[in-house]
């Protein structure tokens, strides 16, 4: 198994898949390329799960940086 990835560049890579997803949301949620309502819905739950998770190893990484 590979060494684990840090807190922090977990916090942003999580905050470039956030980036995606509303980029996304922003070129399919309505007009002609519209996808259907349930993808959208998933698509912005997939962002809130996202944005807490990168909140949540944000804190840790500010814990780790505290502990060191």
């Amino acid at each position: 198994m590979s060494e684990r990835i840090p807190h922090d560049h977990m916090a942003h890579a999580l905050d470039l898949m956030v980036a995606a997803k509303v980029n996304w949301l922003s070129r399919f949620s309505d007009g002609k390329q519209k996808r259907p309502d349930h993808e959208i819905d998933l698509k912005r739950r997939d962002i809130e799960v996202l944005r807490q998770a990168a909140a949540d190893y944000r804190a840790a990484a500010s814990r780790d940086a505290r502990a060191a």
